[in-house]
């Protein structure tokens, strides 16, 4: 055998080698984690000057739903400890909040009641007992003519393992605006008005203080 024929195999091996290293490298790209996430970031963002959806999953590194923006035909019914439950308002639309364990820490909607009532919301729970914690929220009667803007902050709920019935916590403070009714209540735990701040459409203040039963026992002015 000539010096020339040894030599074939040797190099035919030398370029299989170099195939064989370059689809390698090509599929580590793919198949390695790290190496998914080096091309995801590597690659260049999409610009579009205006898209229609019906709704947008916004998703972490490990597929977990941390943002959901939707239309109301497509909306996500809340699913608390694993179940579903379904909404009272079914035409609400907006976006829903998730922590990184897919739990929902709340959420921002607008929509109508069954009365007519125009409705929009921004709400934040309390995640390991699910209780609406801060909610500001605005609405207005069919007609126009009774409207309401305002804040309320929850107590969370008592803790309790397994199926919940209610998300609501006892609200403790409520300032509001309604019907040019300025005003600010706090509860005690058991959501009973104590303490009423507020002036009203006539530009008249007053301070209330109530017991358990609900009855003025000092006010500002005097009556």
């Amino acid at each position: 055998m000539s010096k020339e024929s040894a030599n074939v195999p040797r190099s035919n091996l030398v370029l299989w080698s170099l195939v064989v290293g370059a689809w390698g490298l090509l599929a580590a790209q793919w198949l390695l984690p790290d190496a998914r996430a080096t091309a995801r970031t590597a690659a260049a963002p999409q610009a579009f000057g205006e898209i229609s959806v019906e709704r947008i999953n916004v998703v972490d590194g490990n597929g977990r739903t941390r943002l959901v923006i939707a239309n109301s035909e497509r909306f996500p019914d809340p699913v608390v400890r694993g179940k579903v439950h379904p909404r009272s308002i079914r035409n609400a639309a907006g976006m829903v909040f998730y922590d990184a364990d897919g739990v929902k820490t709340g959420g921002l909607a607008t929509m109508t009641s069954p009365g007519g009532q125009r409705m929009a919301g921004t709400i934040f729970d309390f995640n390991h007992q699910p209780t609406d914690g801060i909610g500001i929220m605005k609405s207005e009667s069919a007609d126009g003519s009774s409207w309401m803007a305002g804040l309320a902050i929850a107590d969370r709920r008592p803790y309790a393992g397994g199926d919940i019935q209610t998300t609501e916590g006892v609200s403790r403070i409520m300032l509001s605006n309604r019907n040019r009714d300025a005003s600010l209540e706090i509860t005690d735990t058991s959501g009973r008005p104590r303490i009423r701040i507020g002036v009203d459409a006539n530009d008249v203040p007053r301070v209330e203080v109530l017991d358990a039963d609900g009855k003025v026992v000092g006010q500002l002015p005097q009556a």
